[in-house]
């Protein structure tokens, strides 16, 4: 009798409620660290600096004499002098360009498209002689890579402070970049190239 109570009053006690697991919070997207958008000012032209300097150093680091340092040259061209060897290597040389770049910043698709445009159109030229290197100095590829980083970095950032500040009106520019300083263009018979990057 005694047994045969307590089952029941075991039957009759309401089953322990399980304790309810915390919600697990939502996952937080991964920050791209090459996001200029997601780095400070002084981290944006720090690296971006650093960009100009290995641009120069391959295009424009060396002038031709008498010409009032307006025809300048770098170690990409004085490499394209040897045949063939020298060639390869500048190509070598151009596309660790472009990988540091988008190891500095994220860099779309279609950019990187254009880059290795331009280092082909560089690299196929430069394998006549005497024109190609004539044609290497003054197309300067690498420059022209970074005048596309530059500006997709200060498109970004317009972008951005755009966004910040509401729809724009029509007719109505979004303001400049407060650190990335418009990128002067020049054109000629070789297209446009970053003279800042030269200076």
């Amino acid at each position: 009798m005694a047994r045969n109570k307590k089952q029941q009053q075991q039957q009759q006690r309401p089953p322990p409620v399980a304790a309810g697991k915390p919600p697990t919070p939502p996952k937080q997207p991964a920050v791209d660290k090459r996001d200029p958008l997601t780095m400070s000012a002084d981290e944006v032209s720090a690296r971006l600096e650093k960009l100009r300097k290995r641009a120069r150093f391959l295009d424009a680091c060396m002038y031709v004499p008498c010409t009032c340092h307006k025809v300048k040259f770098g170690v990409e061209s004085m490499l394209g002098l040897v045949p063939i060897v020298g060639d390869f290597a500048g190509l070598i040389l151009a596309f660790l360009f472009v990988s540091m770049i988008c190891g500095k910043f994220h860099t779309p698709a279609s950019i990187k498209t254009q880059m290795v445009l331009n280092i082909a159109i560089d690299f196929t030229v430069g394998l006549v002689p005497i024109l190609g290197d004539i044609f290497d100095i003054a197309f300067k590829a690498n420059l022209r890579n970074m005048a596309l980083i530059e500006r997709h970095v200060e498109r970004q950032r317009r972008s951005a402070q755009a966004a910040e500040m509401g729809t724009a009106a029509p007719g109505v520019k979004a303001p400049a970049s407060a650190y990335i300083p418009r990128i002067p263009i020049k054109k000629g018979a070789t297209g446009r190239v970053l003279e800042r990057a030269a200076a």
